[in-house]
């Protein structure tokens, strides 16, 4: 037979091991003018600063700018020789001088070609404003024009004898008497 030894020791209570002392930690805590008060703080006045900075930067920004340039009054040209101001001559868009103002845009003709026709319309007694490339390219050339303007767009397609052009009035309000989208063909 098989002795069973386990049983016959005498068991002796254990006493549990001594349990370290409990340490108390202080967690910090937020009272007025703490750090983390502190940092908000800072962080609303630096977002203010920046509100204030933005406004006042695009209230600069939008002067309203004009590409009208206006003649200088001379002797000849005093309010008292003309009294009664037309229609036309009261109106911000009528043209300043005898010349009407064109604009021309490169529409798929290349630079050379709105350099040659610059030239073309300058020699021809026009006010030219070359608005370099267009953000569209066409397969003809588009000449827009005021009202009253139809003559001297004529005149512009009779000095482009090459191109196939559209003729058109717009009713537009933009600082040109007429507008030249200078396409491929």
């Amino acid at each position: 037979m098989v002795r069973d030894l386990d049983f016959r020791v005498k068991r002796t209570p254990v006493k549990p091991l001594a349990q370290p002392a409990t340490v108390r930690v202080a967690l910090p805590t937020n009272k007025k003018g703490g750090p983390s008060a502190t940092l908000w703080t800072v962080l609303v006045l630096l977002l203010v600063a920046a509100t204030i900075g933005i406004w006042q930067f695009s209230t600069i920004s939008t002067t309203p700018t004009t590409s009208v340039k206006t003649p200088t009054p001379t002797k000849e040209a005093s309010p008292l020789a003309d009294p009664v101001p037309t229609k036309a001559e009261n109106s911000i868009l009528s043209p300043q001088s005898s010349s009407p103002l064109v604009q021309i845009y490169d529409s798929g003709a290349g630079s050379t070609e709105v350099g040659a026709l610059v030239d073309k319309l300058k020699a021809l007694g026009y006010k030219v404003d070359n608005l370099d490339k267009s953000q569209f390219n066409y397969d003809r050339t588009y000449i827009r024009y005021r009202a009253g303007m139809q003559a001297e767009a004529e005149k512009i397609q009779s000095a482009m004898p090459d191109r196939l052009i559209s003729l058109k009035e717009v009713q537009s309000a933009g600082l040109f008497d007429i507008l030249i989208l200078l396409g491929n063909n």
